[in-house]
């Protein structure tokens, strides 16, 4: 199951604005009347719980939204890009893949979250218009949208997990309780990814995850280390099973648990249920295991054989049980609010010097009004002008050193400071 990926998406790019001039009869001098570019579709990550891997992006990494459409005379604004919403299981962790900054988490069905804007669409000369200037004949360029990098990571939500060590049955008790087919064979580590099924329990149903086998030390990295931790702490409960052949269980049980406590404290709060496995192989064995565990543990132990579909079912209900009160605990505590490390688009603006005789404004409104201008058009670099002098971006610039002639980089764009 592919569960960690790199996405490249981007917003649309937003329509461009026009020029016009009303053209009507018995009007002899029209008014501009250029209508305004529609903005770029937005992409969103939506969690849902009909996909279980991020299979989908294996083959397709790249994602746009819609393109805005131009607007067009007597005032028409053209319409918005369609927005792209991508769907990840529930349990996706959305990064920056740039800068590590975590988006959010998509824990619950349902959230989205916005990965991606769309590009302003530029305006039309009409927006332009002053008592000054009545027939400007500029308008503005579509804004291209927001390309992001974003890695998805998949911390599988399941109902149940299954721990254990290699080969201690796990992968055969899943194939039997659920609809998961996963590889089985007489050896270790047969399970190299998790695996999720879903368990029906008369009308009702719970998830299944067969998690990779730990090997002692997993908790600093060996075996399968981390690939396989990062997914039980989404588990609501565990169901430790140990291999009815092995010569000391107890010592088996506990090095499990170890691990998960070097990991993560907060996995000892999880509700626990001991099975005995492989009991059709020696069933004197099996009851054994199950006594010396059950005398260490201080409650009962479970015996099951997956291959002969003994003690599955009454296994079943019981992490069904347990599953259900679990469920109904958690919907009575408060949701954790999702925390968003993207800043929401700042309006102030700053200078720094980038070299001799050129600067550099940063500032999202400001930037981005200077990239949509359309510099070659007649009567633009005046707005321009006249826009940062109002913006007080020119006294910044002066109070920072620049005289005219010097070159202000506004993002992708260039300007050139003049009297």
């Amino acid at each position: 199951m592919l569960d960690a990926i790199v996405i490249h998406v981007a917003g649309g790019t937003g329509g461009h604005g026009v020029v016009s001039y009303r053209r009507e009869k018995f009007v002899p001098e029209g008014g501009p009347d250029g209508g305004d570019g529609g903005r770029g579709g937005r992409v969103f990550l939506r969690a849902v719980d009909d996909v279980y891997t991020l299979e989908q992006y294996r083959s397709k990494k790249k994602f746009q939204a819609g393109n805005g459409v131009n607007g067009g005379p007597n005032l028409r604004k053209g319409a918005n890009g369609a927005d792209l919403t991508l769907d990840v299981p529930a349990g996706t962790i959305i990064h920056d893949d740039e800068t590590g900054e975590l988006i959010a988490d998509l824990e619950t069905v349902g959230e989205t979250v916005l990965v991606a804007y769309g590009g302003r669409g530029g305006w039309g000369n009409k927006r332009f218009a002053t008592s000054t200037n009545q027939t400007p004949s500029f308008s503005q360029k579509g804004h291209e949208g927001e390309t992001v990098a974003i890695r998805l990571e998949l911390r599988l939500l399941a109902d149940v997990g299954l721990i254990g060590l290699p080969n201690a049955g796990k992968s055969t008790l899943l194939a039997n309780v659920s609809n998961a087919r996963p590889k089985i064979a007489a050896y270790p580590f047969t399970t190299l990814e998790p695996m999720l099924g879903v368990v029906n329990v008369d009308y009702d149903r719970f998830t299944l995850a067969d998690l990779p086998g730990l090997v002692e030390g997993a908790s600093e990295g060996y075996g399968l280390g981390f690939e396989f931790l990062k997914h039980i702490r989404r588990c609501r409960v565990l169901l430790h099973v140990i291999d009815s052949s092995s010569p000391d269980p107890v010592t088996d049980y506990e090095l499990i648990e170890t691990e998960l406590r070097a990991y993560d404290a907060k996995l000892d709060d999880v509700p626990r249920v001991v099975a005995v496995t492989k009991a059709d192989l020696d069933e004197a064995a099996a009851e054994v295991s199950a006594a010396a565990l059950s005398a260490h543990l201080g409650k009962a132990v479970r015996i099951v054989s997956a291959d002969a579909g003994e003690g599955t079912d009454a296994l079943v209900r019981e992490l069904f049980a347990i599953v259900q009160s679990e469920r109904a605990r958690t919907a009575d505590e408060e949701p954790e609010e999702i925390t968003v490390l993207r800043p929401e688009p700042r309006e102030r603006f700053s200078v720094r010097p980038i070299g001799p005789g050129r600067f550099a404004v940063d500032g999202r409104r400001v930037v981005t009004f200077v990239e949509m201008m359309d510099t070659d058009m007649e009567g633009s670099q005046d707005e321009v002008h006249r826009r940062l002098e109002r913006w007080g971006v020119i006294r910044a610039l002066r109070r920072a050193g620049a005289v005219d002639g010097d070159v202000v980089v506004f993002g992708e764009a260039e300007w050139r400071l003049e009297e």
